[in-house]
């Protein structure tokens, strides 16, 4: 009897929260700002012609980044959402590189980059009707294109080698778990910082080095390749999927 009367309480509860909670779709966009941290292992540092990593430049991109999600305001106070979003994420390194036909280093700016599509879950803590409010959580994401291109001196202004690739598998870990933490202002603008949890790049992509090329693209020679980014971006509301229904309109309603 009390395990029945247990179970009937909180599948009223349940219902209460559900019956005042406000669920909506929000469509948005990034402004994206992201930078890396590469290190080469100690074996290829170790070489001959000392190998260096001189700068990693902050990456901007506005294209191609779009999110749907669906809030679940359980108060005007707090809330959850998920949904789905695509992205343009990536790095730059200027790199000094073994030549592999002379004993000097070359020049390199590489950018990598891939497309991935994300999976968010996220709390959310502030007032709502004043569309003001912080959140954070974490997500995971899928790479499902990618692009590595370099110039043979530390500008854009050098000669260009460009390779793509889909499903990149090889040289780009394929998913991509990250938290997010920021701050959502009136007017819908707001600023997130993620940190990805593991390395962006596979290392253990190999070529077989005798072209510069070729040193570029093997991955072998980091030890790791972390990721972040901070973002600006501006979400729209959508027409909302229920309204807010209070338990006392539930019962007038019967």
């Amino acid at each position: 009897m009390k395990r029945n009367l247990l179970f009937i309480s909180m599948l009223f509860l349940s219902v209460t929260a559900f019956t005042q909670t406000n669920v909506y779709w929000t469509t948005g966009g990034e402004l994206i700002y992201s930078w890396g941290q590469l290190e080469y292992t100690d074996a290829f540092k170790a070489g001959t012609s000392a190998p260096t990593i001189s700068d990693m430049p902050v990456r901007f991109t506005c294209f191609f980044h779009v999110s749907q999600n669906i809030h679940l305001d359980f108060s005007n106070k707090l809330g959850i959402y998920t949904g789905f979003g695509i992205r343009n994420i990536g790095m730059i390194s200027d790199e000094n590189l073994p030549n592999p036909a002379t004993t000097d280093n070359f020049q390199a700016k590489v950018i990598r980059r891939t497309y991935s599509l994300g999976l968010p879950l996220a709390i959310k803590l502030g007032s709502f009707d004043d569309n003001f409010f912080i959140f954070g959580g974490g997500e995971i994401e899928w790479a499902f294109h990618m692009k590595e291109k370099w110039w043979d001196e530390h500008s854009r202004d050098g000669n260009k080698t460009k390779n793509t690739d889909w499903f990149p598998t090889d040289r780009i870990n394929p998913w991509l778990p990250s938290v997010f933490a920021g701050v959502q202002f009136p007017g819908g603008v707001n600023v997130k910082f993620k940190y990805y949890l593991t390395d962006f790049l596979n290392h253990e992509y190999k070529t077989n080095k005798s072209t510069n090329s070729e040193v570029v693209s093997d991955l072998t020679k980091y030890q790791s390749s972390q990721l972040m980014y901070v973002s600006l971006s501006f979400n729209i509301k959508n027409d909302r999927i229920m309204k807010t229904v209070t338990p006392s309109k539930v019962a007038m309603a019967y």
